[in-house]
């Protein structure tokens, strides 16, 4: 090797430097500067350690272009934070994203993508709580189910807080299992990570019910006195509540209370709970301890007596009003209300007798 050596400075010393002593001058001043400059980034990182000479524009021999990074310590720290743990169906919760850059350097299309890894729910909308949120200077995007933003300088922290609606086609789906994939580049390697998210718990509903007769159906007659009622004459209807639930429920309650001219008879039939009448408070009340889902049994009939007023001739009585229900659903926690419309003698559940209901003067 070194003979090589001595033979190619023998070989430029004969066909250059002798020549012409220019050119021995040049290769001396190159050679210097080289060292020179070598010299000062030396002494640049023994006086401060800290500085990266990846940041430097330096040739890979002196500063590798590609650092090694520790997968083990990512640099982006990510969390999602869930701060609902119960939803009712087709309703939306609140999210808050938290995001650090602990790297040396910009982390790069940053993409959080919200993924159901089951098939009952969707997310078919994401909002934005607060657009001034603490999200700062940095873009914030969203897509579909992506949260996207384009650049997150080294040492710098992020949080936002964002709405986010769920949809299901399937009653009886009560649970929604998630996650959130986020993808990012730092030093133009892409990282992947997966993030669990907590699970939501989804509210049963009740399908509440209430209809009048005067002939079951079957076609039956359950009602008695005139009809159309008659002004100062009785007469009498059967109404029927009916639960029908998709979760299992406990105690379960559905009201309705009763105008001056209208009276509770006392009979009943009952497949389930308990019928009371509120004298004080006119209000016909079933109360049920527990629902379970999927069964049919869940109904109350009780008969109601009218006595129709002047007033009413010509129009259709009524016969129940403010008509609710409640009842809390054990898996979520959440409780199930609603309110049902109004009962009168236009008699639309009754297939014999449908508007034959205005009251008439005799």
């Amino acid at each position: 090797m070194f003979k090589r050596i001595g033979r190619h400075l023998k070989w430029r010393l004969e066909k250059f430097y002798r020549p012409n002593k220019w050119h021995l001058i040049l290769d001396i001043s190159l050679i210097t500067v080289i060292v020179t400059l070598i010299a000062i980034v030396i002494g640049l990182y023994l006086y401060n350690p800290k500085i990266d000479l990846r940041k430097i524009n330096l040739p890979n021999w002196i500063a590798p272009a590609n650092p090694q990074i520790d997968l083990n310590n990512p640099p982006l720290a990510a969390t999602v934070k869930v701060l609902e743990t119960a939803i009712y169906p087709d309703s939306s919760l609140k999210i808050e994203i938290a995001l650090e850059n602990k790297g040396d350097d910009d982390v790069k299309n940053l993409s959080l993508d919200l993924v159901i890894n089951n098939s009952y729910f969707a997310i078919y909308k994401i909002e934005e709580v607060s657009p001034q949120d603490q999200i700062g200077d940095y873009q914030l995007n969203i897509s579909g189910t992506k949260i996207m933003i384009s650049n997150l300088p080294a040492g710098m922290t992020a949080s936002k807080t964002l709405k986010i609606n769920f949809k299901s086609d399937v009653k009886s789906a009560n649970l929604i299992n998630w996650q959130a994939n986020v993808e990012y580049y730092f030093y133009k390697q892409l990282f992947k990570n997966t993030i669990p998210l907590s699970d939501i718990k989804v509210a049963a509903k009740i399908q509440a019910r209430a209809a009048v007769y005067y002939n079951s159906p079957q076609g039956d007659q359950l009602g008695s006195g005139p009809l159309p009622p008659v002004v100062d004459l009785p007469t009498d209807f059967w109404v029927f509540f009916k639960a029908e639930p998709t979760g299992d429920f406990n105690n379960f309650v559905m009201s309705a209370k009763l105008p001056d001219n209208v009276s509770f008879t006392d009979n009943s039939s009952l497949l389930a709970g308990n019928l009371i009448y509120n004298k004080d408070t006119r209000q016909v009340i079933w109360k049920v301890d527990s629902l379970s889902a999927g069964s049919d049994n869940y109904r109350a009939g009780f008969e109601l007596e009218l006595v129709p007023e002047t007033k009413q001739v010509g129009k259709n009585a009524l016969l129940a009003g403010d008509i609710r229900f409640q009842a809390e659903d054990i898996f979520s926690g959440l409780n199930d209300n609603g309110k049902i419309e109004s009962l009168d003698t236009s008699l639309n559940e009754d297939l014999v007798n449908k508007g034959n209901g205005q009251v008439i003067s005799e």
